[in-house]
């Protein structure tokens, strides 16, 4: 097969996979709210089973990927006393890995953060609430710099048949690029 048929059935499969979504949709919509001031710290405690928390792992735990998420502010938390808080916490005393920063921030976007992964959801969701045990894995680690803005975030899970992982990057930076996220870098 030469580079050319390569492309040509890449593109072709792509394109069938994407068909195949508008014809059938999604395989799960979901959405949950957090409000930040709730997060305890759960780095030794399992936040799955917290009275809390337990309903939105409940609803999460079937999420097993390919998955395109964003948390949405729903709050009337400033931008700017988000992005300070969060410029703090990086700059202190061994903070765990946090999302890229962007040069321009659009200051009226309400969307946190959009990503996405190929596989179980709520392990990502463990990593962005700032409770993974490797500190060198990103996430938006909310625990560490949210707790005290009375931040309410809405997390939106758009779950994909499997066939679609590989083009799950794409999809992600669709997304961003409509929602203008104020962190985490996209190109």
């Amino acid at each position: 097969m030469t580079h050319l048929d390569y492309l040509q059935d890449f593109i072709g499969t792509t394109i069938k996979h994407l068909e195949q979504v508008r014809s059938n949709g999604l395989k799960n919509d979901l959405s949950f709210t957090i409000n930040c001031s709730d997060l305890e710290d759960f780095n030794y405690i399992d936040i799955r089973q917290s009275t809390k928390f337990k309903p939105i792992f409940d609803q999460l735990i079937t999420a097993n990927g390919p998955i395109l998420y964003w948390f949405e502010i729903i709050s009337n938390t400033e931008t700017k006393k988000i992005l300070e808080s969060l410029n703090n916490y990086k700059d202190s005393d061994k903070p765990k890995a946090t999302p890229a920063l962007k040069q321009k921030i659009d200051y009226d976007s309400r969307v946190l953060y959009v990503g996405k992964v190929k596989g179980i959801f709520w392990g990502r969701l463990i990593q962005h609430l700032g409770f993974f045990k490797v500190n060198a894995t990103q996430g938006l680690q909310l625990f560490y710099w949210a707790k005290d803005l009375s931040l309410d975030l809405k997390i939106h899970v758009l779950e994909f048949d499997k066939n679609m992982a590989d083009i799950m990057p794409i999809i992600e930076y669709a997304f961003a690029k409509k929602l203008q996220p104020l962190i985490g870098k996209h190109k």
